[in-house]
């Protein structure tokens, strides 16, 4: 990491958030300020949340000090009446702060911000794709129009963040957003504790929820939106459950979202029982809302699943390895990136249920198996999501493209 901090002028540098939620680019934003601001004066914008997200104050806590303002018109839902004001007040704090970088999150803050920005002559305009919306979130017309508003700001952009280099691949070949040279591959970093009580932690989560000793716990973490794919995750539970197999196996559906109730019916469709409280003989299925505590979570899983249709980096599959967990996915976007097929659990097709369950049947029924892509995880996450190494390339990237200008 570069050691001469400059304190009597730091740059100033203006954070852009869709929303301050539970997520990864809270759980990685976050941290990262916190370490940049030793060079760098920091201000962070965030929009409105969604009425079924909780914030992740527990990320202030853990890195005090950071300055916060609230875009309360900036939402994720489009309103062009919102949307305009959203403008107006974010481009009045760039112009307020006299930003030298303004990096935006997310979509609706990366339109926004980098639109704002441009108009008032910040010099570096940066952005991150988290994921993106070109497909498996819209209709195919509004996809393609998402699209061609992304290549026009990419116009005024002065380079763009790709979480994986399967993600550059799609930005840059498959869609066209940026060219290659705009774009920047930095993998998103985490700094999770060494918890020393991992065993009370996974013994208090598990008694909550009714868990047995000899249960096999799955969990889906995550928004419960159409993305997510859950409707996908109930046709695997049903498969799972009519297999004497998977017979000891506890299905925990860790999350919220618009799509929850759908989620239910799907499930009394095919018959399979759930509740919000605990898993029981004939109960496998558990709705666990929105949890903060992610240490715990992770500690009493066996197997993480995730079953999207577009991921950008899951973040729930660099937890499950990182807490020595296996991950069973479908193949969407970047997971390719983030797990180690066959070696730290196993990727599926999207449409692919059974072969789905077949792979996760085998992880439930094998002990050892468990435990050696656990371990394999762990070592493979530790090293290419260092936190360190994200902190350092974002800096580079930020002075890099500072000392451009005055070569200009």
């Amino acid at each position: 990491m570069i050691s001469n901090k400059n304190t009597n002028n730091k740059p100033r540098l203006l954070i852009i958030l869709n929303r301050f939620v539970i997520g990864g680019q809270a759980v990685d934003t976050i941290p990262l300020a916190w370490h940049l601001q030793s060079y760098f004066d920091i201000l962070i914008l965030y929009g409105e949340k969604e009425k079924d997200e909780i914030e992740p104050v527990f990320l202030l806590e853990k890195y005090p000090g950071l300055q916060l303002q609230k875009i309360k018109n900036l939402r994720r839902s489009i309103n062009p009446f919102n949307d305009v004001l959203a403008f107006f007040q974010v481009y009045k704090a760039i112009k307020n702060y006299k930003a030298d970088i303004v990096h935006t999150h997310g979509a609706k803050s990366g339109f926004t911000g980098r639109l704002a920005s441009w108009i008032y002559g910040v010099p570096v305009i940066i952005h991150t794709f988290h994921g993106h919306f070109f497909h498996s979130y819209f209709s195919k017309n509004i996809s393609r129009f998402i699209a061609g508003i992304e290549r026009l700001v990419g116009k005024i952009t002065t380079a763009a963040i790709a979480l994986s280099e399967a993600q550059k691949e799609e930005l840059a070949e498959v869609y066209k957003i940026l060219p290659p040279a705009k774009i920047k591959v930095i993998p998103l970093g985490f700094a999770f504790d060494q918890e020393n009580n991992a065993s009370t932690l996974r013994q208090e989560f598990r008694d909550k929820y009714g868990l047995q000793s000899t249960d096999v716990a799955v969990g889906i973490v995550g928004r419960i939106v159409a993305v997510k794919n859950h409707a996908f995750f109930v046709r695997v539970i049903k498969n799972m459950l009519a297999s004497e197999e998977a017979a000891n196996t506890a299905f925990l559906i860790i999350g919220d979202g618009d799509l929850r109730h759908q989620v239910e019916e799907d499930l009394k469709k095919n018959n399979i029982e759930f509740n919000n409280t605990s898993v029981t003989n004939t109960c496998r299925v558990v709705f666990t809302s929105w949890i903060t505590d992610m240490y715990g979570v992770m500690n009493a899983l066996d197997v993480i699943a995730l079953t999207s249709l577009n991921e950008g980096t899951p973040l729930s599959v660099i937890e499950a390895q990182f807490f020595k967990k296996p991950v069973v996915s479908t193949d969407a976007g970047g997971v390719k990136d983030t797990m180690l097929d066959n070696v730290s659990g196993y990727i599926t097709a999207t449409n692919d249920e059974i072969g789905f369950a077949e792979k996760l049947k085998k992880v439930v029924n094998d002990d050892h198996l468990r435990l050696q892509m656990g371990e394999a995880g762990f070592s493979f996450v530790s090293e290419k999501f260092s936190k360190k190494k994200e902190i350092d390339a974002t800096m580079n990237l930020y002075l890099t493209l500072l000392d451009n200008l005055h070569k200009i």
